[in-house]
């Protein structure tokens, strides 16, 4: 077995999080390592969710209707 040395601090966040999961560190840790569980930038999260609900909104048929950049300049009275 390796051992890590961490401080206080750092131990608690990672028990924090551990245990918002069930987890016990020990398994929080494995899950990272098996690719099951990832640390994600919360930006980087908020990108990919604003691309997701993008695409939706693509492939939704109320929004198959293309607008000029012209006409919406109109529209706003630009």
């Amino acid at each position: 077995m390796t051992s890590l040395q961490i401080s206080a601090e750092s131990l608690q966040g990672i028990s924090t999080l551990a245990a918002q999961l069930n987890l016990s560190v020990d398994d929080f840790f494995k899950q990272i390592i098996q690719g099951k569980l990832a640390i994600i930038d919360a930006e980087e999260l908020e990108d990919l969710l604003d691309v997701h609900d993008a695409i939706a909104a693509e492939t939704n048929p109320e929004n198959q209707e293309r607008i000029s950049l012209e006409a919406v300049k109109q529209r706003l009275a630009f």
